[in-house]
């Protein structure tokens, strides 16, 4: 961190426990108030969110509910509604066993059984269980607890299953493993006070799904839309010191930092009729107080590669550059439909994924869309990377060298670099530039996000939104992209993209410490490139 106006520690970010926060007085954005609605409830809860969105923190806010009472809630919303008495907590994590082998799994699932209901069984009976098998030991110890005795809370149910995705035959070993487990639990259901499980795929599978009949599924809820997650309200309540921090640390205005981060890691919305969105938090406190190294994708370093989207990705069942545009619609009950694991459509993985988002069309039908800027330049990134094609602009010339060109309107040098790029990446059957939008996206994740580069994609104004802008410390170079076609020649396209950037306005008004020039740049489809001759500044 380079400036010291803020208190970096008190950012939550990093394996924090929910009272380890609380006590060490770090910012804990209060959203009690929904959580409550979860607590009180007596039936078997499912709740799916993407990966870094906090539900392994949400968990361990309800195991210190139940288990510790309100020692850690005084001055949140729960503390005047909470009337209930304290439990054993059973909290089991599927994430820290979804490497192991179906025997493995078998053995530690178990162990983590014995060591979870220790407290519950007596040890006579804990040392008989000995090597059982995972369904038998619980069958034992459940059967003899009182009703409603024991809260037990499930983490990343599905990460063995997708971890395993790449493996039929011990994927199948796996989901026969589970699936006794969770037909286990639901013959014990009466026996425990709450059944909370989080995951991020609904899978049909287990009988997690098809035996829990009575298992209520809250991830595509109303009311529960911002239980995780930043909403705007938050951000400003809860962070805006550190906007001033970051926007110091970047030379810009706060309402600039709050517009780019918004575009950066907004824009998540997980039910239809939903009234607002929310930011991915990971991300957020990840900015805050590193915001002197600029706006990063911090998605695709923390939680991009899930091994599924990968297997999806790889057997061609899933290109991003298909999405581009398009008008995906998608109905309510196709939302919360439970697929088989190796057969989910590709959007419906990219939306349980967090790699697509909700806007609602009607009261049961939504528009699919990535959310933010940082999400849709994590899954063109993993595409190009899987395809063996790494965008890197450092590739073909030092980021410093590459500055001074855009800063002196070295046109030619530009465009010289970004046909070196869309060279490698791009196969000679390839269709992508056909499209424009492909070759933007491909331009734009080769681009570093770095404090003196930095890149912004159809940014909105009143009249429009421009393909590319860059901004450097000096300069700011909005790019208007215009592709040939059999009834359209260079020319014609030239002329059209300079027209589109005057009359929209593209680049004025904004970032005004900047030297602004607007390009035209033209995309030859025959010849598979950029037209250097009909590179032109506008301003």
């Amino acid at each position: 961190m380079t400036d010291t106006c803020c208190d970096f520690n008190r950012l939550p970010l990093g394996l924090f426990g929910f009272s380890n926060i609380r006590e060490s007085n770090m910012i804990y954005v209060d959203k009690t108030k929904i959580l409550f609605e979860i607590a009180n409830q007596r039936t078997p809860i499912f709740f799916s969110r993407p990966r870094r969105f906090g539900k392994s923190l949400l968990l361990n806010t309800l195991h210190c509910l139940f288990a510790t009472g309100l020692t850690s809630f005084h001055g949140l919303a729960l503390e005047a509604l909470w009337k209930d008495t304290t439990y054993p907590v059973v909290h089991l994590d599927f994430f820290r066993l979804a490497s192991k082998s179906p025997e493995n799994l078998k053995r530690a699932l178990g162990q983590k059984i014995l060591q979870e209901f220790g407290a519950t069984a007596s040890v006579s009976q804990v040392d008989a269980l000995g090597m059982k098998d995972p369904d038998t030991i619980l069958d034992e110890i459940a059967s003899k607890l009182p009703n409603k005795s024991v809260v037990l809370l499930i983490d990343e149910y599905d990460a063995p299953i997708t971890h395993h995705i790449t493996k039929p035959d011990e994927l199948q070993e796996i989901l026969d493993i589970l699936s006794d487990f969770y037909a286990t639990i639901k013959q014990y259901t009466d026996k425990f006070r709450l059944i909370f499980i989080t995951g991020i795929t609904r899978t049909s599978h287990i009988s997690i799904f098809s035996a829990f009949n009575n298992l209520v599924d809250i991830s595509v809820k109303d009311e529960f839309n911002t239980l995780l997650g930043f909403t705007q309200y938050d951000i400003e309540n809860f962070f805006d010191p550190y906007i001033e921090c970051a926007a110091k640390n970047l030379g810009m205005s706060k309402e600039d930092v709050y517009e780019r981060l918004k575009q950066y890691y907004d824009g998540f919305q997980f039910s239809i009729n939903a009234k607002e969105t929310v930011y991915n938090p990971w991300s957020v406190l990840s900015f805050l107080k590193y915001s002197q190294d600029g706006f990063k994708n911090y998605w695709f370093k923390s939680s991009g590669s899930s091994t599924l989207i990968m297997q999806y990705l790889k057997n061609d069942r899933l290109n991003p550059f298909n999405y581009q545009g398009s008008n995906i619609e998608v109905s309510e009950d196709a939302i919360s439909d439970r697929y088989e694991i190796n057969s989910m459509p590709g959007y419906i993985l990219l939306l349980q994924a967090g790699y697509f988002t909700l806007r609602r069309k009607t009261s049961t039908v939504a528009r699919l869309l990535f959310p933010n800027t940082e999400v849709e330049e994590s899954i063109l990134k993993l595409y190009l990377q899987e395809k063996n094609m790494r965008p890197d602009i450092e590739n073909y010339c030092s980021i410093d060298e590459l500055i001074k060109n855009i800063d002196s309107k070295n046109l030619l040098y530009i465009v010289d670099k970004f046909n070196a790029i869309l060279n490698d990446c791009v196969s000679s059957d390839s269709n992508i530039f056909n499209d424009e939008r492909s070759v933007r996206d491909i331009l734009y994740t080769a681009l570093p996000q770095v404090n003196a580069l930095q890149k912004i994609k159809e940014r909105a104004t009143l009249k429009g939104r421009a393909d590319l802008e860059i901004l450097t410390h000096t300069s700011h170079m909005v790019i208007e992209f215009k592709r040939t076609s059999p009834t359209r020649d260079a020319k014609a396209c030239l002329a059209e993209a300079i027209e589109q950037i005057r009359s929209k306005g593209y680049g004025i008004g904004s970032f005004q410490s900047h030297v602004l020039y607007r390009v035209a740049m033209v995309i030859a489809s025959e010849e598979k490139a950029l037209l250097p001759a009909f590179c032109q500044e506008v301003v």
